[in-house]
């Protein structure tokens, strides 16, 4: 039973209880299912969580910095880890807050996700390319090439099939 925490807290806080609940919650068990799956050893699932942890702390307003330090936290935890997908979703969330900081002037790093083809409404990297390229884009006051991600993101976004794609990699 303890091998399938991580993907409750994964699932339910992931997609379903922030309707329902305050994000700070969702952002501790969260968290809770990241420390599940490293101690049970389904390390990638708890790892997906992570990833959670940081869009829900950034659609909930948390202080950037916070968010800034532990995106490079769970970046390095995945160099012991190593999962691709999840690095890449964490890329790039810190592009995104590193933009909405300072716009990269000192808080950019090297390392640049790897988002594959764009083109293809099967790459699961797509909505989150889309969406943080929307948020970056208001924030910068580009609101025309705000509203083309955000139309780009409505036609290729359907809610169940994102938490499937992230599950399947």
């Amino acid at each position: 039973m303890a091998a399938l925490m991580p993907e409750l807290y994964f699932n339910f806080y992931g997609f379903i209880a922030w309707r329902f609940e305050s994000f700070q919650s969702g952002i501790d068990n969260l968290r809770q299912g990241f420390e599940a799956g490293l101690s049970c050893g389904h390390a990638s699932m708890g790892l997906h969580c992570a990833f959670l942890v940081i869009r829900n702390r950034i659609y909930s307003g948390a202080n950037l910095n916070s968010i800034m330090k532990e995106i490079d936290y769970y970046l390095h935890i995945l160099e012991t880890y190593e999962s691709e997908l999840t690095r890449n979703y964490l890329l790039i969330f810190r592009e995104t807050v590193s933009t909405l900081i300072d716009n990269g002037q000192t808080t950019s790093i090297d390392a640049t996700p790897c988002v594959g083809d764009l083109d293809d409404q099967k790459n699961k990297l797509l909505n989150s390319v889309l969406h943080s390229s929307a948020i970056r884009c208001f924030w910068l006051g580009h609101s025309d090439r705000c509203w083309y991600y955000r139309e780009k993101c409505s036609k290729c976004m359907n809610p169940f099939d994102q938490g499937r794609a992230i599950l399947v990699a």
